[in-house]
């Protein structure tokens, strides 16, 4: 049996609907794992900045590790019933799991490496961690941006690149950043990067 051709203009209709196909499973009434993790991050980095204020102490930074504990088990749960309500998975849908999948490997790795650090006596090597919050984190959403062909996360993404970037500048010219000011500023990057495009996708996908 002979395989049947389609012309360019079906092609692009294929790819089209692919996209927003994969847009609408990262909508935020489906709360994609990245998603999750954006407001697990939040959520958690609030929790820090608040007590800060009320009760600082070293033993505060330990809130962060919420984050991959509540992540790993939530990640399972959502990213399964998300394959079993969407049915078959696109090639972008392939794409973007592999970015996170990725940027959580790093994630892991990483924190093996402070931890290392941290035991030989050089514990401000966590600070490494905030910075792989903003530039590997950021990059991943700048790239999901451009594989789902939605600006915002692109927009999101850069933001928190260059944020990141800065503060390293001021780590390594010894600036004192403070958790005033630099806790919001994680914060909006990641409602900037992952809460914005979500709810821009879900209105668009109302409107169609």
């Amino acid at each position: 049996m002979e395989d049947k051709k389609i012309n360019p203009q079906e092609s692009m209709a294929i790819i089209t609907e692919m996209i927003q196909a994969s847009k609408q499973r990262v909508a935020a009434r489906d709360l994609r794992a990245s998603v999750m993790w954006a407001v697990l991050s939040i959520i958690t980095a609030a929790l820090v900045f608040f007590i800060s204020l009320i009760h600082p102490t070293p033993w505060i930074n330990l809130l962060w590790f919420i984050i991959p504990v509540a992540g790993i088990l939530g990640n399972y749960g959502i990213t399964r019933k998300s394959r079993i309500e969407s049915g078959a998975r696109t090639t972008i849908d392939v794409i973007s799991d592999g970015i996170w999948n990725i940027v959580g490997s790093v994630a892991i790795l990483l924190t093996v490496i402070c931890s290392i650090f941290h035991v030989l006596g050089y514990p401000k090597a966590w600070l490494a961690m905030f910075f792989f919050a903003f530039i590997v984190v950021g990059f991943a959403a700048a790239v999901q941006g451009v594989v789902v062909k939605e600006k915002s996360y692109t927009f999101g993404g850069v933001l928190a690149i260059m944020v990141g970037f800065t503060l390293i500048a001021m780590a390594l010219h010894q600036i004192p950043m403070r958790i005033i000011w630099v806790i919001p500023l994680y914060i909006l990057c990641f409602v900037l990067m992952f809460i914005v495009p979500a709810l821009i996708i879900h209105r668009k996908d109302r409107k169609r």
